[in-house]
């Protein structure tokens, strides 16, 4: 993993690859390439590129992501087991206040005159106010003070489930993101081990991003004779060496379904766009949208943002992926806006699985 260390409001001119954090938000501002200080994504980018777990930003928070709406913030997907999970908040509802007073992804629970690595524990609870389809809900919910990073992390091993459908055994996992580090690798290979009785996996990508390692695809490929090559200028979301490894025969083998959309980014298209490869896996949901660029640090009066530099001169098996992305197999649309209790494109993975195991 990259090492980056976040100083107030002095960063230095450095490179920072992105993790693409779900991009809704992000483009919903007038600034639609550049992440700031009172944005989500701006944390995230700064936990996982952090050169130590101490100098990872903690802020109080709980568990969503959004984008702006004209009514509030909308949600687009909720972490598990974090406190919005837990209280019953879905993607497709939007946040509309807290305490009384309009919502704010970041200030409603920290200081908005603190400096990003000066936010305090919050040490109450907060009244919040959401919308699902013209009705009003309300919960009080006390945010969880942790860097993003672990957050994320810790969501991943809260999605784990297995369930019977019929006479067969199916496996989820929700990656929500991809390190490289040691005990992140570790964490992963022990996340799919659960898995070797089940008759099927669904991996879930979607709002998912991050480094990608040949560790990772080393347990779900027999040898590294099929991966993608790498060309053009070097990359941070992938290490592949070019080295051919001996036949490997500790794989997972069994069917697996791969849930993607459009905020799918980063090193978890990487994966997506190679597990696509194995006649054993389909792909479902919607196009990627090709991001595995760099964030710069900004220049000028918002010197606290980091800006967007696509991948432009990046080759994957000799093609730009950069603004191309993954389109995959089944397409099933879902857009964030639709508030249901059913999920289209688990559904949809659901049942394409079960056809194939």
């Amino acid at each position: 993993m990259s090492g980056l260390k976040f100083r107030r409001q002095a960063l230095a001119l450095i490179l920072l690859p992105v993790f693409g954090f779900p991009s809704q938000e992000l483009s919903q501002s007038p600034d639609s390439e550049r992440l700031r200080p009172d944005q989500l994504q701006y944390y995230l980018i700064q936990a996982f590129h952090a050169d130590s777990a101490k100098s990872r930003h903690p802020l109080n928070h709980i568990g969503i992501q959004v984008q702006p709406s004209a009514i509030g913030y909308l949600v687009t997907a909720v972490l598990e087991g974090y406190p919005a999970h837990l209280a019953g908040i879905n993607r497709g509802d939007v946040i509309q206040s807290v305490n009384a007073l309009p919502y704010h992804p970041v200030y409603s629970f920290n200081q908005a005159a603190s400096e990003p690595d000066d936010f305090t524990r919050a040490s109450t609870s907060y009244e919040i106010e959401w919308l699902r389809n013209n009705n009003t809900l309300s919960a009080s919910l006390k945010p969880v003070y942790e860097n993003l990073y672990d957050s994320y992390r810790s969501a991943t091993l809260n999605s784990i489930q297995e369930f019977s459908s019929g006479n067969k055994l199916v496996g989820y996992v929700r990656l929500w993101g991809f390190s490289r580090s040691s005990n992140d690798l570790v964490s992963f290979r022990q996340i799919l081990a659960k898995f070797d009785d089940c008759d099927g996996l669904i991996i879930d990508l979607r709002d998912a991003y991050g480094f990608l390692a040949h560790q990772h695809l080393d347990l779900l490929f027999p040898s590294r004779r099929r991966l993608f090559q790498l060309g053009g200028v070097n990359n941070e979301h992938v290490d592949l060496p070019h080295v051919e490894s001996a036949p490997n025969g500790d794989y997972y083998q069994k069917p697996i379904a791969v849930l993607l959309n459009s905020a799918t980014e980063g090193g978890a298209e990487l994966f997506a766009y190679q597990l696509a490869k194995l006649e054993r896996v389909i792909t479902v949901g919607e196009a990627t949208k090709g991001r595995i660029g760099d964030y710069h640090q900004a220049s000028g009066k918002e010197s606290a943002g980091l800006e967007y530099q696509p991948a432009v001169e990046t080759l994957i098996d000799g093609s730009v992926f950069e603004s191309s992305g993954l389109q995959p197999k089944q397409t099933v649309p879902y857009p964030f806006s639709q508030a249901t209790r059913g999920d289209p494109q688990y559904e949809a993975a659901l049942l394409t699985l079960l056809g194939i195991i």
